[in-house]
C-alpha cells in the first residue's frame, strides 16, 4: 500500500475545506465577471446563484488568486448543518487572515450554551474589524456551496453577521439558489448584489476559448454554435462535451439535437453514452469504485479498488480532464465534480447495489484508520450499515461531544434504526435533546429509557446505565426547573451508582470566570429557594456516589458564589476550599478558575489583599500549565481590580494592558470581566465618558442575554461614574436600576464591594428617593444581617424575598418602596440593609487601619495549620520558594498562596516580618 497522503493530521478534511481551490492552468479567464465582482465587493454581500456546473467555484477562486491580500474560504456540504461545526470551520477559515483567531475563538464555541452564539459572533466581528482597520486591507470571506445549509439557526446567525459586518469586510456566497438570509434592507441600500446563472453562462467567445485553450479542440464556428445551442452556455456540460470529444472526430457534434438539452436526465444519458462507455474497462471500474467517498487520496483509492497504483490512475484522470478536482497543492486529496460524482453513484447503485454497500463499508473503515472519524461516520450512515454505524459512533462520540456538535450527534443517531441503537446511545440522544432545548422529546426519551433500563438484567451494565440516566435526569431538572420529578426518581434508584464514563467528568464551563454568569448559574439570578434545592440535590448525588462528579462540584461552586454575593463569606470560603481540591485533581480549569477568583474576592472583602492577589497569580500559573492560557486574562483583570481598590493605578494599568482590551473597542460579553475592570480604570483616570460608552455596550449585550449579573454590575458602575462627573439625578436613576435588579436575588457584595463611594450614593438615594429616615424597625435588621444572611436558608426581609410588582407604593407590612424610576420598585428595607452593611464594614476597616482592631498582639487572627507551621520552619532555614515547593510537595504557585495566608494570619507583609512575629508568638520554639 502506498504511503502517499499518510501521516497527515486528523483535521486534513478541515484543511481541504478552508483553502482556496487551485486554479487550473490554461483555464479561461472571464474578465467581464471578474470586473463585476470587483465592483460588487465594495458593498457587504455578493451572492452567486446558479445550478451546479456554472463555474461559481472556479470564478471565485480566480478572483481571489489574482489578489494580494489573504482571504477566507469555506467549502460547505450537507454535514455542516450543525451550528457548532459550521462556526468551527468558519473560525478556521478566517485564520488565513487572522492566524491566532482559532486559539481565542474556539474556547467560546465549545462553551455553548454557556456562551451564546451571538456572543461568539460579536467576538468574530470584533476580530474582523480589528484586522481590517489595523491592516488597512479588505477581508473577503467566501462560503462555497451554501445551498447545502438547511439549518435555520445558521441562516439566522449568518444574517446577524451580514448586519454587523465591519467596513472593509465582504461576504461572498456561492449557492445553487439565493441564500435564505434576511438581507432585503442591504439590497435596497445597494450593499447586496447577486450574480445569477444568466450572467454565469459561457458566452460564445468563452465557449470557443475553453474548447481551444483548455480542451485543446479545434472547432468551427458552426460547431461552437451547436454546443451553445445544446448547452446554453452551461460550463460543466461544455466540459463534458469536450471530454467526450477527446481523441474523436469533432463531427460527432453533428449528432447533438438542435434544441437545448432537456435537463438532468439528458446530462446523465449523455455522460453514460458518450463518456463512461467510451472509457477503457479498467478506468471505468476505477471511477465507479472511487465515487463512493466525498473526498479521497491514493490510499483510499487503493483500498476501494484493490489496486496498488491508484496514484498513477489519478494522474491519468487528470490528464484526461475527467472531472477530477484537486483539494490541495500537493496532489494528495481529490474529489470528483458534483455532477460527475452524482452520475457515477447513480450508475453504481442501479447496476451493482451490493458492491455499492461493500464499497461504503470499505471507505468508512479506511477513513476511520486515517483518523477521519467524522467522514467515516457520514460514509457509513449513507450506506445504511447500522451495526457499523453504532460501533463507530460509540468509539468516537467523545470527540463530537467535546466540540459541542450535538446537532451532528442527533442527526447520526436519528439516521440509525432505533432498534439498532444500544441503550447507551439512546441515553446520549436524550442528553443531546436536553442540551439543545428539545424538552418534550427529551422527556419522552427519558421515560422510555427508564423502563428499558429497568427491564435489563441486574448487572454492571444496568448500573452504569442507571448512573448515566441519573445524570441526564438531573440535567433535565436543572434545565426545566422540574426538580420534584427528579427527586422522586432519585428515591427509586439504588443508594450507590458507579461513575458514568461519559457523563461523570463532563465539563460545563470553558470560558466564564464566574459560574454564576453561565446558564448553569442562571446568569446571576438567585431565586429564593435555589440554594435549598441545589444543596438537597447535592446531598442526594453524594449519597448515590456522585460526590466528586464535575456536575456536583459546579452546583456547589454556583452555591458558593451565591454565598459570596449574599455576604455569607465564611460559608462561601468553607465551600470553596472543599471544591478546590477536586477541581485541581481533575485539572478542570473551568471550575478551578472561578473557584480561585471567588476565593480571592472573599479574601479581598476581608482585607487580605496580598493573599487574594497571590491566589489569582497562582491560578494563572496553574491554568497555563494545564494548557489553557486564555484564563490568564480574566485573572489579571481581577488582580487589576484589586490594585485599583488599593489606589495602585499604574499597577492596574500594567495588568490590564496584558489582556488586550482598549477603550476604543466594541465590548463583548465573553470578555466582560476585562472590560468592566477597564471601565473602573477609566473612571479612576477621570475618563468617565469613555467608561460610560463601554458600559452602555455591555449593558445592551447583557440585556440581550438576559444576564442579571451584567445588569446589576453595569448599573452600579454607571451610577458611580455619573456621580463622579456631577450628574446626581442620572446617578440615582442608574442606582435605582441596579437596586431594582438586585433586590429580588438579595444582592449585597455587588454594592458593598464599591466601598465609600457607594455608601455615599446609597445614603443620597435613601433621602432623595425614599424620603429620608429609615424603614420601620420590623423591616430592617441592624448591621445588615438580613442581607448578610440573605438568600435561601437565611433570613430575608420580606421586602427582598417577596419583590413587589405592579407599581405598588407599599411593600409587605406597609414597607416603603422607591418607585417611579427605571427598573421597578425597590424595598426601603433592602436599601437600609445595604447602608448598614457598608457602614459596619467600613467602620471595621477604619478600626483595623488605626490599630484598634488588634489590641492584643499576642493573639493570632486565625490559627496556623500544620502545613503553614511547616512552611514557617522552612522559612527559618532560608529556603527559597522552589526548595519550599519540593520539600512540601507543592507547586511554586501554591507556596506563594500559603505564604500569603501565613502573612495575613500573622498580620505582616514580608518573610522577615513573618519570622519576627512567629518568634514573638513562640511558633518556632
Amino acid at each position: 500500500m502506498s504511503n502517499r497522503g499518510m501521516n497527515l493530521p486528523a483535521d486534513i478534511i478541515l484543511r481541504t475545506k478552508i483553502r482556496v481551490p487551485p486554479v487550473r492552468p490554461g483555464g479561461i479567464v472571464r474578465e467581464r465577471l471578474l470586473d463585476r465582482l470587483e465592483r460588487a465587493v465594495q458593498g457587504r454581500l455578493t451572492q452567486l446563484s446558479a445550478p451546479a456546473g456554472f463555474g461559481k467555484t472556479t470564478l471565485l477562486a480566480q478572483f481571489l488568486t489574482d489578489r494580494t491580500e489573504p482571504a477566507a474560504w469555506l467549502s460547505l456540504d450537507d454535514t455542516d448543518n450543525d451550528p457548532a461545526k459550521f462556526w468551527r470551520y468558519f473560525i478556521h477559515s478566517l485564520s488565513a487572515a487572522i492566524p491566532s483567531l482559532p486559539e481565542r475563538a474556539l474556547p467560546l464555541l465549545t462553551a455553548y450554551p454557556n456562551v451564546s452564539r451571538k456572543t461568539l459572533l460579536d467576538m468574530l466581528l470584533h476580530e474582523i474589524e480589528a484586522y481590517a482597520s489595523g491592516t488597512g486591507r479588505p477581508l473577503l470571506i467566501v462560503l462555497d456551496d451554501y445551498h447545502a445549509i438547511r439549518d435555520e439557526d445558521i441562516h439566522d446567525s449568518l444574517s446577524y453577521v451580514v448586519d454587523y459586518l465591519p467596513e472593509g469586510a465582504h461576504l461572498l456566497i456561492a449557492s445553487r439558489g439565493t441564500a435564505p438570509l434576511k438581507v432585503a434592507k442591504w439590497r435596497a441600500r445597494g450593499q447586496s448584489s447577486e450574480i445569477t446563472g444568466g450572467e454565469l453562462t459561457f458566452t460564445a467567445d468563452e465557449t470557443r476559448r475553453f474548447c481551444e485553450n483548455t480542451a485543446q479542440l479545434s472547432l468551427t464556428p458552426e460547431q461552437i454554435d451547436r454546443i451553445m445551442a445544446w448547452t446554453e452556455g452551461w460550463a460543466a456540460i461544455v466540459q463534458i462535451l469536450s471530454v467526450s470529444l477527446g481523441g474523436r472526430d469533432p463531427r460527432a457534434l453533428d449528432r447533438l439535437p438542435g434544441e437545448a438539452m432537456g435537463g438532468q436526465d439528458d446530462i446523465m444519458a449523455y455522460l453514460s453514452e458518450e463518456v463512461l462507455t467510451q472509457l477503457p474497462d479498467e478506468l471505468r471500474r476505477f471511477l465507479l469504485d472511487t465515487c463512493v467517498p466525498d473526498r479521497f487520496n491514493t490510499d483510499i483509492c487503493n483500498a476501494l479498488t484493490g489496486r496498488s497504483d491508484g496514484g498513477l490512475v489519478l494522474d491519468e484522470l487528470r490528464r484526461r480532464n475527467l472531472f477530477l478536482i484537486p483539494l490541495d497543492d500537493t496532489g494528495t486529496w481529490y474529489r470528483y465534480h458534483h455532477i460527475f460524482r452524482d452520475f457515477l453513484r447513480r450508475h453504481l447503485l442501479r447496476h451493482d447495489p451490493e458492491r455499492a454497500r461493500l464499497l461504503a463499508r470499505t471507505a468508512a473503515l479506511r477513513l476511520d484508520e486515517l483518523g477521519l472519524q467524522d467522514e467515516a461516520m457520514e460514509q457509513i450512515i449513507r450506506s445504511g450499515n447500522d451495526e457499523l454505524a453504532c460501533d463507530l459512533l460509540q468509539r468516537h462520540l467523545f470527540k463530537a461531544l467535546g466540540r459541542g456538535e450535538f446537532a451532528t450527534l442527533l442527526r447520526w443517531m436519528q439516521a440509525i434504526s432505533p432498534a439498532a441503537l444500544p441503550a447507551e446511545l439512546h441515553l446520549l440522544r436524550a442528553f443531546a435533546l436536553v442540551v439543545t432545548g428539545q424538552y418534550p422529546a427529551a422527556e419522552e426519551a427519558l421515560v422510555s429509557l427508564e423502563q428499558d433500563i429497568q427491564a435489563l438484567p441486574a448487572d454492571d451494565r444496568r448500573e452504569a446505565l442507571q448512573s448515566g440516566l441519573f445524570f441526564v435526569k438531573v440535567n433535565y431538572a436543572f434545565s426545566t426547573g422540574n426538580y420534584e420529578q427528579w427527586l422522586q426518581y432519585a428515591d427509586r434508584i439504588p443508594d450507590m451508582l458507579p461513575e458514568s464514563p461519559l457523563f461523570y467528568n463532563l465539563n460545563y464551563n470553558r470560558s466564564e470566570p464566574l459560574v454564576r454568569r453561565t446558564p448553569f448559574g442562571l446568569h446571576g439570578a438567585i431565586p429564593p429557594n435555589t440554594n435549598v434545592i441545589a444543596l438537597r440535590m447535592v446531598d442526594i448525588m453524594n449519597a448515590h456516589g456522585w460526590k466528586q462528579s464535575l456536575f456536583t462540584q459546579y452546583v456547589l461552586q454556583s452555591v458558593a458564589e451565591g454565598y459570596y454575593e449574599w455576604d455569607r463569606l465564611a460559608e462561601a470560603e468553607a465551600l470553596l476550599r472543599e471544591i478546590e481540591a477536586i477541581a485541581y485533581q481533575k485539572r478542570c480549569a473551568g471550575l478551578y478558575v472561578p473557584n480561585r477568583i471567588t476565593l480571592a474576592r472573599v479574601l479581598q472583602a476581608r482585607g487580605r489583599g496580598a493573599e487574594a492577589r497571590a491566589v489569582l497569580q497562582a491560578a494563572s500559573e496553574t491554568a497555563v500549565s494545564w494548557g489553557e492560557p486564555h484564563w490568564s486574562a480574566p485573572l489579571a483583570a481581577y488582580e487589576a481590580r484589586f490594585a485599583l481598590a488599593e489606589g495602585n493605578l499604574s499597577g492596574a494599568e500594567r495588568l490590564l494592558k496584558g489582556t488586550g482590551v482598549a477603550a476604543s473597542d466594541a465590548p463583548s460579553l465573553y470578555r466582560e470581566t476585562e472590560y468592566m475592570t477597564l471601565v473602573r480604570l477609566l473612571g479612576a483616570r477621570r475618563k468617565e465618558k469613555e467608561a460610560l460608552k463601554l458600559l452602555e455596550g455591555l449593558a445592551a449585550l447583557g440585556e440581550r442575554e438576559r444576564s442579571l449579573i451584567t445588569a446589576v454590575d453595569t448599573a452600579v458602575l454607571g451610577a458611580l461614574l455619573e456621580k463622579q462627573r456631577g450628574r446626581k439625578s442620572a446617578a440615582l436613576d442608574r442606582l435605582h436600576r441596579a437596586l431594582a435588579a438586585g433586590a429580588g436575588s438579595g444582592y449585597v457584595r455587588s454594592f458593598a464591594d464599591e466601598g465609600k463611594p457607594m455608601l455615599a450614593l446609597l445614603r443620597e438615594y435613601r433621602v432623595q428617593r425614599l424620603g429620608g429616615g429609615s424603614a420601620g424597625r420590623d423591616d430592617v435588621v441592624p448591621g445588615g444581617e438580613a442581607l448578610a444572611g440573605g438568600g435561601p436558608g437565611g433570613a430575608v426581609p420580606e421586602g427582598v424575598q417577596r419583590r413587589a410588582g405592579g407599581g405598588a407604593d407599599d411593600g409587605p407590612s406597609g414597607e416603603t418602596l422607591a418607585d417611579g424610576g427605571p427598573g421597578g420598585a425597590v424595598p426601603a428595607a433592602y436599601v437600609d440593609g445595604l447602608i448598614a452593611r457598608l457602614e459596619s464594614e467600613l467602620h471595621a476597616a477604619d478600626a483595623t487601619n488605626s490599630g484598634e482592631a488588634d489590641p492584643d498582639r499576642e493573639r493570632l487572627i486565625e490559627p496556623l495549620t500544620d502545613k503553614e507551621l511547616a512552611l514557617l520552619q522552612e522559612l527559618e532555614r532560608g529556603a527559597p520558594n522552589r526548595e519550599l515547593a519540593a520539600k512540601l510537595q507543592l507547586t511554586e504557585g501554591t507556596v506563594k498562596v500559603y505564604l500569603s495566608r501565613v502573612y495575613a494570619k500573622l498580620g505582616v507583609s514580608s518573610r522577615t516580618q513573618a519570622l519576627s512575629r512567629a518568634r514573638e508568638l513562640g511558633l518556632l520554639d
